[in-house]
Parts: structure tokens; C-alpha cells; sequence
């Protein structure tokens, strides 16, 4: 592993997408080849196993070997931070022994899902997979899919005795981020703090986030990290201007028909088969993966967004 509780994790952290083939089966080789072209298009780490990266469809063996495909094609290049989330602190705990024998750097874990938590039984979480699983912890904040919100109180306790190294928060609540920001300085924490949401990574900057993790990045890195980059230089119409890149993009995610989710993952693979990175658009069933038809459709808008073929590396 490459990172420590004390390595600066910052920058731009693709939630990765976990290609899929035809058959349904992870598709690995794809995989080593997204993560590669990320890291030459500037990215700062690799979050695998996320939301964008449909680990609740997958089983163990199957998430251990997405964490490791990603860590193989890092090479030591940048952190990769893995998600163990799952319904029990035991699940929690063998998801993050497998993440480090695959190499992961750091984990991440959201709130368990199906049953509501109190913070108390999240503060209990926390502890004992810190305990365990010795590798910088993050806390993956995102109510809107397991019902509970961690609390700034709970991520500040966490943050100031050390159990916790960041947080990706995925509220898409500057008000919140912002508050988070000023009480962990005011008790002299140390604690990563990174924004989930696409609109946010100058925003973010400016009120004193590390980064953001946001799964646009999956398609357009490069604006992703010209947005961040400039925001840390202070030079905030470039920022602006990246950020506005950004969410030009954000009509891939819109063209599929069927959820919400399945229409942006299956988008953003899309975009990726046309110019060469993966080789199919399939999201897990029962997600509907995009038709021919809308495939089209998103081959067209890639190439209007300025998405080029890859040359392989």
C-alpha cells in the first residue's frame, strides 16, 4: 500500500464504474483499462466499489477483485480508497480484510443500510472497523441511499480521537460541508473532507474541502481535475469555466430510459465503449442497460462534448 492516515489525500477521486459484459459478469480487463486512462487524464485517486460502481450487485469475490484490478492498474501511482459498506459491522469487517489483501490503501463505509441506525450504533461502526481493519477510514455520507445521515457531531467525535481519516459527503449540501469544515477546526481535528456532488468542486474548495469525488469524473476527468486544479491556484474563472465543462456533460446521464441510476451509469459506459475505453454499456440487471437506440444517441453527444477515441497506452 501507498498511503497512511497522514498522506494528504486530495484532488479529483473517480468513483469508479465497474464495467460489465454481456453475460452480466464483471468485466476486469475493461476495468484495468478505465483506471489506467484516469490516471493519465490527471485523476488524484481511485474510490472503488461505490454507488457509481454498483457494489450492492455484487457479490465478495467479485468486489475483492474489482478493488485489486484497480490497484493492479494504479501501480502505486495514486490511492485507491474502497468501499466495504454492508448491512452489520461482521460484513463490514470481512469486506475490509478482503479490500486490504487486495491492496486497497483506505476504506471507506457508509451508514449500514435496510435497518435506520442511531449515531450511537454509527459511532460503535466506526470503532470497530477501525479497530480491525488498520487502513485510513473514511465515512461515505450518503442518506439518500442507506437513510441515515452521519451527523457533524458524530463525524467531529470520530475526526478529534482519530478513528476517522475523511469523509466523502454525497448531500450535495454546501451549508452542511461548510459547518462540517469549521467544527472540525475548531476542535483541531484532522479529517480529508470530500464533496460527492459534480457542481461542488470549486465550491468545495473554497470553503475548504480537499477534493471531491464525483461520478462525472468517470467521463470527463480532465474538466473534473482542471476545475479542482484551478480552484487550488485560486484562479476562479478558469475554475468556472471547467466547472461549467462539467456539467455540460451531465446530459450523458439523461438519455437512457429506465431509473435515475441505471440511466447514468449506463450513459457514462456508453460514452466510454464509443471511444474505446470499455467494451460494453451493461449496467447489473434488474438496472436496464441502454438500448441500441439510445446508445446512438449518447455516441453523438460524446462526440459533441469533444470525447475523443482512446489510443491505448
Amino acid at each position: 500500500m501507498i498511503a497512511s492516515d497522514n498522506v494528504p489525500y486530495h484532488g479529483i477521486v473517480p468513483p469508479i464504474l465497474t464495467p460489465i459484459g454481456l453475460d452480466g459478469q464483471v468485466d476486469l480487463r475493461s476495468l484495468f483499462r478505465l483506471t489506467r486512462w484516469l490516471i493519465r487524464e490527471g485523476v488524484h485517486g481511485i474510490w472503488a466499489c461505490g454507488t457509481t460502481g454498483e457494489f450492492p450487485c455484487f457479490d465478495v469475490d467479485e468486489r475483492e477483485h474489482v478493488i485489486g484490478t484497480c490497484v493492479e492498474a494504479a501501480g502505486a501511482s495514486i490511492p485507491v480508497i474502497a468501499n466495504i459498506s454492508d448491512c452489520s459491522t461482521r460484513l463490514v469487517i470481512e469486506h475490509g480484510k478482503r479490500a486490504l489483501r487486495a491492496g486497497a490503501d483506505a476504506v471507506a463505509v457508509t451508514p449500514p443500510y435496510y435497518y435506520s441506525n442511531s449515531q450511537d450504533e454509527l459511532l460503535d461502526l466506526y470503532r470497530c472497523v477501525r479497530d480491525e481493519i488498520h487502513a485510513p477510514l473514511f465515512i461515505y455520507n450518503i442518506p439518500s441511499t442507506v437513510k441515515v445521515r452521519v451527523e457533524v457531531d458524530t463525524i467531529v467525535t470520530l475526526a478529534a480521537e482519530g478513528t476517522i481519516a475523511g469523509i466523502k459527503d454525497s448531500q450535495n449540501d454546501l451549508d452542511f460541508a461548510r459547518t462540517l469544515v469549521q467544527r472540525v477546526a475548531q476542535r483541531g481535528a484532522s479529517l480529508r473532507i470530500f464533496l460527492g456532488t459534480r457542481s461542488l468542486i470549486d465550491a468545495g474548495l473554497l470553503i475548504g474541502a480537499h477534493g471531491a469525488i464525483p461520478g462525472i469524473a468517470n467521463v470527463v476527468p480532465r474538466a473534473c481535475v482542471d476545475a479542482y486544479e484551478a480552484a487550488a491556484r485560486g484562479d476562479w474563472a478558469a475554475a468556472a469555466e471547467a466547472q461549467q465543462r462539467v456539467s455540460e456533460s451531465i446530459r450523458l446521464t439523461r438519455i437512457a430510459k429506465g431509473s435515475a441510476q441505471a440511466a447514468a451509469m449506463g450513459g457514462m459506459k456508453a460514452a466510454l465503449k464509443a471511444i474505446g475505453v470499455i467494451a460494453h454499456s451493461s449496467v447489473a440487471a434488474p438496472l436496464r442497460s441502454p438500448s441500441p437506440e439510445e446508445e446512438e444517441q449518447i455516441v453523438g453527444l460524446a462526440r459533441e462534448l469533444g470525447m475523443r477515441e482512446v489510443v491505448p497506452a
